[in-house]
């Protein structure tokens, strides 16, 4: 009998233990609608000379919560309409490291998250201007893949690019036409700033191209980690999307390949929205050295910043404003 007491009480105080604890509710993750990136800052986040995330963060995410992920410190905000942001990082081994991490927080649902990566780029002055926008419909990497010194090619042969079947994946990313096209569509008439001094700079350059007014165009981004300049590294460039079959590159940078490689590792690359804004030319103008062309000041970086700002936050605020059709299905213009 008294077995049996010792018994039940055992049971009961088991009972007591473990009830609390059964009916505190599960922690609910946190729903992110729309992700965006920027890769570096220039000082703070707000109040000063504005870098890539700084008219996000004083937009969106002054005074929200915020989050730190890792030692980089990679610092994550998110704001109460499910808009997150973060400044990822130069480069692609930690720009690509930074968004696996975000997008791996068990604290946070990103399964209907869309991806907006806004930046700065350089473009060849044949191709477009300062202060240009960009949505890209693919991303090539100018480095992945076979080469050697021009000096040391071949007699005869035309190319110092050789790709792999094993380098495709990570080399060349073709985007979600449909949401390019939505994208491209959306914000092709947004009015875009300019400079008297960018407009001073790109009168240097001789091609009709350079000499427009800044607007929102489309086309292949290309990765690099080396920040390349000039002529012969832009035909080069063009060498290696012929390659893939990529068509005409549009812009230059140094992050893109490596987030669509993460955004496609984690099953989002259907919802990556890559914008790039256009702060420099990537070769100099006639009769100026490379040199001195990569010390020169463009005058377009601060337009650059407001324009990209000004096309990549119309496509978050539709994104958001629509939220109960795009959660479920990306837009297009079908």
């Amino acid at each position: 009998m008294k077995k049996l007491m010792r018994i039940t009480m055992v049971l009961a105080l088991l009972l007591l233990v473990v009830s609390p604890l059964v009916a505190q509710p599960v922690s609910e993750k946190t729903q992110i609608k729309v992700l965006v990136l920027g890769m570096f800052e220039v000082g703070e986040n707000k109040g000063d000379f504005a870098g890539e995330f700084q008219y996000f963060y004083e937009t969106y995410f002054d005074g929200a919560s915020s989050y730190t992920l890792n030692a980089m410190p990679l610092k994550l905000y998110v704001n109460e309409q499910g808009i997150a942001g973060a400044i990822a990082g130069m480069g692609k081994a930690q720009s690509g490291a930074s968004l696996t991490t975000i997008l791996r927080d068990s604290r946070f649902d990103f399964s209907d998250t869309y991806i907006v990566i806004s930046g700065c780029s350089g473009m060849s002055p044949e191709r477009g201007t300062l202060g240009d926008v960009v949505i890209a419909d693919a991303l090539v990497d100018f480095e992945l893949g076979h080469a050697w010194k021009q000096s040391d090619n071949p007699k005869g042969s035309e190319t110092t690019f050789l790709r792999s079947s094993g380098y495709d994946r990570a080399g060349y990313i073709p985007l979600n036409t449909d949401l390019v096209d939505w994208a491209y569509e959306l914000t092709k008439t947004t009015a875009l700033l300019d400079d008297k001094a960018a407009a001073a700079y790109r009168a240097k350059y001789s091609s009709q191209e350079a000499s427009e007014k800044p607007s929102v165009q489309r086309g292949v981004s290309v990765t690099g980690d080396s920040y390349w300049h000039g002529k012969g590294s832009s035909a080069h460039a063009d060498v290696v999307t012929a390659v893939y079959g990529a068509g005409t590159y549009m812009v230059t940078q140094m992050e893109d390949n490596a987030l669509g490689v993460a955004a496609m590792n984690e099953g989002k690359l259907d919802r990556l929205i890559v914008v790039r804004d256009v702060v420099n030319f990537d070769q100099p103008y006639p009769n100026q050295t490379v040199l001195e062309s990569l010390d020169a000041s463009s005058g377009a970086f601060s337009i650059g910043m407001k324009n990209g700002f000004a096309v990549s936050s119309k496509i978050i605020n539709t994104l958001i404003d629509n939220w109960d059709v795009y959660r479920s299905t990306a837009p297009s213009v079908k």
